[in-house]
C-alpha cells in the first residue's frame, strides 16, 4: 500500500517546528539547570551564613537551660529551624519542636549532615522532613562548646518552598512566553507557507491545464524575490508551450485534412500490427473500421494475403528494411486494390500504414481492352474468313457459272458492308467519346422519332405485336432528331433479334417529371442476366449465350446509344426482367424536357 506524499507546507511547519523546539528547548532546558544549581546554591550559602549567626548566637549562651528558648527566638526572627545535637545524637534544642518533645525525638546521629559535620565538614542535604512535613535544605557543622552548652552538632534548617515558589513562577512565566513565541512563529510560517504553496498551486494547476489541452493561466503574483524568476520562466515556458501547442495543432488539422481529402484510403497499424485508425476513404472501402481498432487486418477484411504482407513489412521494420511492400487484393464488393505497406520509422509506437489504391477501374478498362480486342478480332475474323473463303473458291474455278459467281460476289459485299458499317460505328464512338461530332439540340417529339426509327427496322421486322403508347400529349425533349432517331432504332433492333418469331411483343410507353421525359421500351425476349446488365453497353459486348448464335450486328450499338445519351444530358439503363411481366428486358431512355438544361 502506498503511502500518501506529505504536503509541502506540512513539511515546512514540521521543520520550522523542530528547529523552533531545539531553538528554544536547548536554552529552556540549560536555564533550568542552571538557575536550579544557582538558586541551589544560594541557598545553601544563606544557610551556611544563618549557621554562622546561630554560632555566634551559641557562643553567647552562659546558661545551659536558655539555650531552648535562644534557639527559638532566633530561629522565629530568621524563619529558619535551628536543631542542636550532641556527638552522639541525641536532640538537646529543636526550634521546630516543642520543648517537651524534644526528649521524645529520634537519634539524628544518622543523618547525612551529621555524619559529614561529624567529620569535621559542613554538611549539607536537601530532603523532606517528616517532622515539619515540607522539603528543607540542612546544613551542619561541628560545634566546639562552652561552659553552658556541650560540644555537639549545630543545624539549620530552611524550607525550599519559596524556592521552589520562585522557581515554578518563573517557569510559568518562561511557559508562557515560549508558548505565545511558537504560536506566533507558526502563525508566520502557515502564512508564508501558504503564499509558497499558492505560487506551487498555480504553477500545478497551469501545468494540469495545459497537460488537459486546456489554455495554460499566467501566475500573477511571486510570493517572494526568490520565486519571481521561477515565475517569470513559468509564464514565459507557458507562452512558448501555447505557440507550440497551437503549431502542433495546425499542423494536426492540416495532416488530417490531407489525410481524409487523400481519394486513397490509408490505415495506421501499431507496433504489433493492430489497426489504430483510417482516413475517411478507408472507412468508406471498410464501413465500421472504428469499430476494429485495436484488432488485425486479417479480421477486417478476411484476406490471408493483406495479413500476410502486413506481418512480412513489420518483420523487415525491426530488422532495419523499411522498404515498401505491395500486394493486390479483390473485397467480397467486387473492388480491387493495390495495397501499399509502408514500415514506420523512429516512433515505436506506430508500425506501418497500409494505402490502398482503387484499381478497379483500371481492372475493368483492362478487361474491357482484351474483351475489345477478343471480340473484333471475333468481329472481323467471320466477314474476313468469309470474303477470303469465297474469294479464294472464285480464283479456283477454271470455269465461272455467272449464277454462281453472282451468289460468291453477293456474300463477298454483304460481309464487306458489314465490316464498313462497324469500322464506321467505330468512328462514331470515337468521336462521341472525344466530342468531336458537334451535336445540334433541338425541341424534338418522341413520338415522331420513335416512327422514323421503327420505320427504318423495316427489313427485320418480323410478325410482331407493336404497341406504341406514345401520344401526342408527351412532352417535347431537347435532342438531336438523327441521334435520337438512331438510338431508339439501335434499341428496337436488339429487341426484333432477341423476341421469340411466334409470341413477340414490343411496347413503347413514356413518363414525364418536372425536368425530364423517360421511354419506355419493353420486349418479351430471354432477357439479360444480372450479371451482365452492367456491361451490355460495352462495344462489343454481348451476352455470352448469345456469341455464337446467328443473330446479326456489330455490337456497337448500345454503346453508341449510351455515348450519345451522355452527351445530350441523359442516360439509358436496362431493367431485365420487367417488373410488370417478370420476363424481358427494358430499355429507359430518359432525356430533359425541351426548354430545360441538364444542370436544372
Amino acid at each position: 500500500m502506498t503511502t500518501p506524499p506529505i504536503s509541502l507546507r506540512l513539511r515546512l511547519l514540521l521543520a520550522f517546528g523542530v528547529i523552533l523546539l531545539l531553538a528554544l528547548g536547548v536554552p529552556a532546558y540549560h536555564l533550568r539547570q542552571n538557575l536550579g544549581q544557582t538558586i541551589e546554591r544560594e541557598a545553601r550559602e544563606g544557610a551556611l551564613r544563618d549557621l554562622q549567626t546561630v554560632e555566634w548566637a551559641l557562643s553567647g549562651v552562659t546558661e545551659r537551660p536558655a539555650l531552648g528558648s535562644v534557639l527559638r527566638d532566633l530561629a522565629a526572627s530568621m524563619q529558619i529551624r535551628i536543631t542542636y545535637i550532641t556527638l552522639d545524637g541525641a536532640v538537646l534544642s529543636d526550634s521546630g519542636v516543642a520543648a517537651q518533645q524534644v526528649g521524645l525525638m529520634e537519634n539524628h546521629a544518622g543523618r547525612p549532615e551529621v555524619l559529614q559535620a561529624l567529620d569535621g565538614e559542613i554538611g549539607t542535604s536537601l530532603r523532606y522532613s517528616d517532622t515539619l512535613s515540607q522539603d528543607l535544605l540542612y546544613v551542619a557543622r561541628r560545634f566546639g562548646g562552652n561552659a553552658a552548652v556541650p560540644e555537639g552538632v549545630v543545624r539549620v534548617a530552611r524550607p525550599q518552598s519559596q524556592m521552589r515558589k520562585t522557581l515554578d513562577s518563573l517557569y510559568g512565566h518562561t511557559g508562557w512566553v515560549y508558548g505565545f513565541s511558537i504560536l506566533l512563529a507558526f502563525g508566520l510560517v502557515s502564512l508564508m507557507s501558504r503564499q509558497v504553496s499558492r505560487a506551487i498551486s498555480s504553477v500545478a494547476q497551469a501545468a494540469a491545464d495545459i497537460g488537459q489541452g486546456g489554455p495554460g493561466k499566467r501566475i500573477r503574483f511571486s510570493p517572494s524575490t526568490e520565486m519571481t524568476p521561477l515565475v517569470n520562466a513559468f509564464n514565459n515556458m507557458l507562452e512558448r508551450i501555447e505557440s507550440n501547442l497551437q503549431t502542433i495543432v495546425k499542423q494536426k488539422m492540416e495532416s488530417e485534412a490531407v489525410l481524409n481529402g487523400m481519394k486513397a484510403g490509408l490505415i495506421v497499424l501499431d507496433g504489433r500490427g493492430n489497426i489504430l485508425r483510417g482516413n475517411y476513404a478507408a472507412q468508406e472501402i471498410f464501413p465500421g473500421l472504428s469499430t476494429f481498432a485495436g484488432r488485425k487486418p486479417m479480421e477486417l477484411c478476411l484476406l490471408q494475403d493483406l495479413q500476410d504482407a502486413c506481418d512480412a513489412a513489420l518483420k523487415k521494420r525491426k530488422a532495419g528494411d523499411f522498404s515498401q511492400g505491395n500486394v493486390v487484393v479483390a473485397l467480397q464488393s467486387g473492388k480491387s486494390f493495390d495495397v501499399s505497406i509502408v514500415p514506420i520509422k523512429g516512433d515505436a509506437e506506430l508500425g506501418a500504414i497500409m494505402v490502398f489504391h482503387d484499381i478497379t477501374e483500371i481492372r475493368r478498362v483492362e478487361q474491357i481492352r482484351r474483351d475489345f480486342v477478343a471480340n473484333v478480332s471475333h468481329e472481323l475474323r467471320t466477314p474476313l474468313t468469309s470474303i477470303k473463303g469465297y474469294a479464294e473458291t472464285l480464283l479456283g474455278l477454271d470455269s465461272y457459272d455467272p449464277g454462281q459467281t453472282r451468289t460468291f460476289l453477293e456474300v463477298i459485299q454483304r460481309n464487306a458492308n458489314h465490316m464498313n458499317t462497324m469500322l464506321d460505328e467505330l468512328l462514331q464512338l470515337s468521336r462521341l467519346e472525344h466530342g468531336k461530332q458537334r451535336v445540334d439540340m433541338v425541341s424534338v417529339d418522341p413520338a415522331s422519332a420513335l416512327y422514323s426509327a421503327w420505320k427504318s427496322c423495316h427489313p427485320l421486322r418480323k410478325k410482331v405485336d407493336f404497341v406504341n403508347d406514345l401520344s401526342q400529349g408527351t412532352p417535347a425533349v431537347r435532342a438531336n432528331f438523327e441521334q435520337l432517331v438512331q438510338v431508339f432504332r439501335n434499341v428496337l433492333e436488339n429487341a426484333l433479334k432477341y423476341v421469340p418469331d411466334e409470341t413477340a411483343r414490343i411496347r413503347v410507353h413514356a413518363e414525364s417529371s418536372g425536368h425530364g421525359v423517360s421511354v419506355f421500351i419493353d420486349d418479351n425476349g430471354p432477357g439479360i442476366p444480372a450479371e451482365d446488365q452492367s456491361r451490355i453497353f460495352e462495344r462489343f459486348y454481348r451476352v455470352e449465350k448469345d456469341r455464337n448464335s446467328a443473330i446479326g450486328g456489330t455490337g456497337l450499338g448500345l454503346a453508341i446509344c449510351r455515348h450519345i445519351m451522355v452527351s445530350h444530358g441523359g442516360r439509358i439503363i436496362v431493367q431485365s426482367p420487367v417488373p410488370e411481366t417478370g420476363a424481358g428486358s427494358r430499355f429507359i431512355i430518359t432525356l430533359p424536357v425541351a426548354g430545360r438544361t441538364s444542370e436544372e
